[in-house]
Order: C-alpha cells, then sequence, then structure tokens
C-alpha cells in the first residue's frame, strides 16, 4: 500500500524566485557548488522531482547515480525513477530490491524486457544492486527506497505478426499504440512518476537520457514539437521540479569544450563537482547546438537557460565506457532476446547466441563512438578563446 507523508517523505516544494541570483537562499535552497552526489541530494530535498538528464554510456555518470540512492534515502527522497527497465515489471523490480538475498538472475532478466539486448550494462544492474542493499541497510521503520521503473517498449515485440517486415520500417516502432511514440512515451513516464511518487505526496529523482528531461526547451521534429515527461510534470508540479544535467549530456560538443576550459581555468581546483547554473559562469556558456525554442525564444541559448543544475564528474578525456553484463544471455533469456531483436531486423532463421553477443559488442562500441571527440591541441591553445573563472551569473 501507499506510504503516508511523514517525518521522513515530507514535500516541500521550492518557492519561486524574484530573479536569477538575486533572492536569498532558504535552508532547502541547494548551495551554489558541492560534491556531485551532494548537489543531487540538495536539489532533490528542495524540489518534489528532479530529472537529471545524461549522455548514455558513461560508466562514471552512473556510479554517480548509483552513490547518492543511499544519502538520497537519508534525506527523505522515496525513489530514483529511470527509463532503462520496463513499467510492466514493476512489481519484479521491486521484489528484487526489497527481499532478503540478492537475487542477480531476475535482476538480469529485466533488462531483457525492454529492449532485447539494449542497456544490458553492469553499471545499470549496479543500480539496482545498490536499492537492493540501501534497502537491507536502512534504518528499522524506515519504508524501502523504491526504483521506479518508467520503460516502455519501442516496437512490436512478436516477429510473428509483421510478415517479415521490420517493426521500424513499417512505422510500427512509432504509430503502433495511435501517436507518436516519443508523445506517447513522455506521457506514460509522466503518468508512472504521477502515480508511483507524486499522488503519494512523495520525492523522486527521474534519471533519463538527456532528451527526455527538458522542462522548458522545446525541440521540433518535422515542424512538430517534441513534448517530455519532464515538460508535462513542469506544467503541473511547476517550482517543484527542476532539471540537472551531466558534463557532455547536452549535444553540443562546443559547450562541452567551453566547459573543461573553465574548469581547467578555474582557482578553485575541482575535480567533480555539482554547481547552480543560475549563480555560475557556467551558466553563462553559450549552446549553439539545439534549435528550438525557450518562452517562445529561439536559441542560440546559455546553459542556465536550458538546465538548473550542472553535474561535472570527469572530463571527456576520462570517460570510462559502460560494460556488457556476460550472463545477460542466459538459458532464461536468450529466446525473449532474439525474438525481440528479429521484430527490427528481422529474418527467416533465428538469431543464434554468437550474433547477439556480437551484436551487443557493436552496440558498446558505437556508444563510445557517439561521444564528442577531444579538442586538438591547436583548438585549447587558440588565443581567441579566453580564459574565464567560475562566478556569479549576471
Amino acid at each position: 500500500g501507499c506510504h503516508p507523508v511523514n517525518e521522513v517523505f515530507e514535500v516541500r516544494p521550492a518557492q519561486p524566485q524574484e530573479a536569477a541570483g538575486s533572492a536569498p537562499r532558504g535552508d532547502d535552497e541547494p548551495a551554489a557548488i558541492a560534491d556531485p552526489v551532494g548537489y543531487i541530494v540538495q536539489m532533490a530535498k528542495a524540489h518534489q522531482v528532479v530529472f537529471v538528464g545524461d549522455r548514455r554510456g558513461v560508466a562514471q555518470h552512473l556510479e554517480t547515480i548509483r552513490s547518492a540512492i543511499a544519502p538520497l534515502h537519508e534525506a527523505g527522497v522515496s525513489s530514483l525513477t529511470w527509463e532503462f527497465t520496463h513499467s510492466r515489471r514493476q512489481a519484479e523490480l521491486d521484489r528484487v530490491t526489497q527481499s532478503a538475498e540478492w537475487d542477480r538472475r531476475t535482476a538480469v532478466a529485466l533488462f531483457v524486457d525492454l529492449m532485447g539486448i539494449g542497456h544490458g550494462y553492469e553499471e545499470y544492474l549496479d543500480v539496482i544492486h545498490a536499492v537492493w542493499q540501501r534497502n537491507i541497510d536502512r534504518p528499522e521503520g524506515w519504508p524501502p527506497f523504491r526504483l521506479v521503473a518508467a520503460g516502455l517498449p519501442t516496437f512490436v515485440e512478436d516477429p510473428d505478426l509483421l510478415d517479415g517486415r521490420s517493426a521500424a520500417e513499417t512505422e510500427l516502432r512509432n504509430w503502433w499504440m495511435g501517436g507518436h511514440y516519443r508523445d506517447i512515451s513522455a506521457i506514460h513516464m509522466a503518468n508512472v512518476i504521477t502515480n508511483e511518487v507524486i499522488r503519494h505526496g512523495e520525492r523522486t529523482v527521474v534519471y533519463a537520457d538527456e532528451a527526455r528531461t527538458h522542462t522548458n526547451y522545446v525541440g521540433f521534429d518535422g515542424g512538430a514539437p517534441d513534448v517530455t515527461p519532464a515538460m508535462l510534470l513542469k506544467k503541473w508540479v511547476g517550482p517543484g521540479v527542476a532539471r540537472i544535467v551531466f558534463h557532455g549530456a547536452t549535444p553540443d560538443d562546443t559547450l562541452l569544450d567551453d566547459v573543461e576550459q573553465l574548469v581547467a581555468a578555474s582557482s578553485e581546483s575541482l575535480d567533480s563537482f555539482g554547481i547552480d547554473l543560475r549563480r555560475s559562469t557556467i551558466g553563462n556558456v553559450r549552446v549553439r547546438a539545439l534549435g528550438g525554442v525557450v518562452d517562445a525564444t529561439p536559441g542560440p541559448f546559455e546553459l542556465a537557460d536550458l538546465a538548473d543544475g550542472y553535474l561535472f564528474v570527469a572530463p571527456r578525456r576520462d570517460w570510462r565506457p559502460v560494460e556488457l553484463i556476460p550472463d545477460l544471455l542466459g538459458p532464461a533469456t536468450l529466446a525473449a532476446a532474439e525474438r525481440r531483436h528479429r521484430s527490427l531486423d528481422p529474418r527467416p532463421e533465428p538469431y543464434t547466441h554468437d550474433e547477439l553477443e556480437q551484436l551487443r559488442s557493436e552496440g558498446r562500441d558505437a556508444l563510445v563512438s557517439g561521444w564528442p571527440a577531444e579538442p586538438s591541441n591547436d583548438d585549447q591553445d587558440d588565443p581567441r578563446r579566453p580564459s574565464r573563472r567560475f562566478g556569479r551569473r549576471r
């Protein structure tokens, strides 16, 4: 049953500020700068729903999320919501994270149900394990910390229904539910957060791909505006919703380089941090690669126009890619994973275990190859790029 609002999960959404950076900081308003986990916790204490957007595949970012679970629970946050397991398996996810013994086999199988062979990385499994460990260690009388699954399938799962066609080619990937997939999935995630968290008067941190977490930026696809779950909830919960992005999540390579230049030039000498974009020079960095609008105004934007906070865990040169779960395709999961993949890439004969493992390796490699390249030495030494320091955003 639902857990009533109490001294552990008392919700106190943040109040609107009179002007960016000008209002005095209340007890619950995050400090301007903190370590990444501490900053996530501060934001979660000041808001009911905190969206954390990321670029997929960076191991250190998932490790940060994993490390934040126990501190978040201690701060009165009830759950972590993510899109990397299927919402129809919520009951099993609850059993795995709240059982007396760690059930790795069931936890691994949860990743197959969403995308077939996608998201099957050790660092995602480590997040599930960290939730289980927190529940083992939680103080007596505390409700369990939950991992809320908000994933939705992106294709028809039965290849026999497709008559040899690909779900993507027939547009069933986007339209089989009666609407554009991104809109349907956004509504689905917002509905999950509403029913699993907000209606219980609790708090959550939502970890998702960066594009799913925009609260006030509207992009366009073929002339149609994109809808995000964060945008839908922001319209309802208002200042109780906040957005944080990991370094490198925003799709703008120049932005990434500019931030790393600022960090290198800073007198703070910080290796990693979380920072309030309203009160930092980083908030002034231009974002030129996004072509949508903020409050009906087209870009270019400043980073503070797009997010409330920024998490710098490691520079691009130090990123580590996630690792494949070695036993993902076992006797209990191979058949389901094969059918899901064949619905996207159809052929008469089933895919073999070795073929699917090769596809998994290629998928992991594609994550890394999609990361932005490091700037050349010529770019780093360009005198036209001034050295800047952290400061209050004007």
